[in-house]
């Protein structure tokens, strides 16, 4: 956002309005103990999809979050809801079609473990969310009195549809004074990097907290240099308040290094130290980190040593678990913030 423009008022998570997220929802399958896709006899079936992580994540740490998205009325699209319901997200706000109009995406997850690396498979053509029009959702009545608005570049890449109503969604965001957070995540089996790097142009104006990566920094702004530099770069050309990266070092397919890093318009650097973590299951941590970073940043937008740290150690407890939803407590993950190793007892 520009300077001339207002500055956004914090709150606590028990006073603030929900945190709206716009976003896909898909059905996971994953081949069991590690087994080939091609020559399983089962699937293990759970949901995901990043604005949803994110809003669960939000969840876990005692805020508001609404979810906003398409599903069709089918068996699937009701899986989809009562997970997200069941995990304390509101999703009164989800567009209800009928299966001819858009279907349920599908994503299969297969396991690797070394020197076998996990590979993704997609199902996702012509899906509910993908098939939105513009005007879709009333994103004035969707966002009056929220928190914050959350959306990620795979939302953009859906497609025209669902990109129109994402602009319109920051839009109004902006007009009504609700922080935008984004999330420039790049899908290439999506979009091409042209067309990615045009949509990111287009919304970058009106994004106030920035979550990226160097390397996509470099590939779609042209802002190059190490960690530090790009983050100052990114606040400096772009123009958000606050841009905040995650680092990771892997160490086969079971062990991971992370750690964060944030700026501010104040120019001051916040860096978490680095934490080994023991992998179960990667897909979702970077919406884990989002989800605990925004819990932090809108309580207190001038303290990011404090929202790189409830990130980390929400993505650090995301990575201990199956599927792509953080199951946590405030108090674990203020634990593992704090230093401990372990989920408290509950």
């Amino acid at each position: 956002m520009s300077e001339s423009e207002p500055k956004h008022m914090a709150g606590t998570a028990e006073t603030a309005g929900p945190v709206v997220t716009f976003g896909e929802a898909m059905v996971r399958l994953t081949p069991p103990d590690n087994e080939r896709l091609e020559r399983t006899r089962s699937l293990n079936v759970t949901i995901g999809g990043a604005e949803l992580n994110t809003a669960i994540g939000l969840v876990c740490l005692g805020r508001r979050a609404t979810w906003v998205s398409a599903l069709p009325r089918t068996a699937l699209g009701r899986m989809i809801d009562r997970e997200a319901r069941a995990s304390g997200v509101d999703t009164s706000a989800i567009h209800w079609v009928d299966e001819d109009a858009g279907r349920t995406g599908v994503y299969y997850l297969e396991e690797g473990v070394d020197p076998r690396p996990s590979a993704v498979t997609y199902d996702r053509k012509d899906t509910a969310i993908a098939r939105v029009t513009p005007g879709t959702f009333d994103w004035p009545l969707l966002l009056d009195g929220a928190g914050a608005l959350h959306i990620s570049g795979i939302t953009l890449a859906l497609s025209t549809g669902a990109r129109a109503e994402s602009m319109e969604a920051v839009r109004v965001a902006n007009r009504l004074g609700v922080p935008v957070a984004f999330d420039l995540n790049y899908r290439s089996k999506l979009w091409t990097e042209a067309e990615a790097r045009d949509a990111f142009a287009e919304i970058i104006p009106k994004v106030d907290i920035l979550f990226a990566s160097r390397g996509g920094l470099r590939t779609f702004f042209d802002i190059d240099g190490s960690h530090e530099e790009v983050l100052q770069e990114a606040v400096r050309r772009l123009g958000v308040a606050a841009a905040t990266l995650t680092r990771k070092r892997t160490k086969g397919a079971g062990r991971l290094r992370i750690m964060s890093m944030a700026l501010g318009q104040a120019g001051v650097l916040a860096t978490t130290d680095w934490r080994n973590i023991e992998v179960v299951d990667r897909l979702g941590g970077g919406d884990a980190y989002a989800a605990g970073f925004l819990d932090a940043y809108l309580d207190n937008p001038d303290q990011l040593s404090r929202a790189i740290a409830l990130g980390n150690a929400a993505s650090a407890l995301k990575h201990t678990m199956p599927g792509d939803f953080l199951c946590a407590t405030r108090d674990d993950i203020e634990a593992v913030a704090a230093g401990g190793a372990e989920l408290l007892q509950r």
